[in-house]
């Protein structure tokens, strides 16, 4: 893949988890395919967001995301690779649960890209970190 491909996979990728960080969340449904789909690691039993999510689905938690963090979570990209059509962003974020509490976390994202929008979201995190 040539790299200008690959640089504006990264730039699609990057984009996205901004606006998503952010809560400027129909900003980020629209660089959604589709049929995009969203996993999180961890047992969905204990940790509500784990396990696979289809499009529906992953619009819908996006959509209510700020119920849990209000205004959104200040991030830092620690590292960016890109290899087809796949880009891995690991980042470190933080902000204001809706009580109040202090929540910060490390994420490693893989970013799956199909015509310049995001196909499917893998997301890696401590889910200790999650208030439950």
């Amino acid at each position: 893949m040539p790299s200008n491909e690959l640089d504006a996979n990264k730039q699609t990728a990057l984009r996205f988890l901004a606006l998503a960080f952010e809560m400027k969340m129909q900003e980020a449904i629209s660089l959604l395919t589709d049929d995009a789909t969203w996993w999180v690691i961890g047992d969905p039993e204990r940790v509500k967001v784990a396990g696979p999510k289809d499009a529906a689905r992953t619009r819908r938690m996006m959509t209510n995301m700020h119920r849990v963090l209000p205004n959104g979570m200040e991030h830092r990209v620690l590292g960016l690779t890109a290899e087809g059509d796949r880009v891995a962003v690991e980042l470190e974020a933080e902000g204001e649960w809706h009580d109040g509490r202090t929540y910060r976390n490390r994420y490693h994202f893989l970013v799956q890209i199909r015509d310049n929008k995001v196909s499917s979201i893998r997301e890696y995190m401590d889910p200790m970190q999650i208030p439950v």
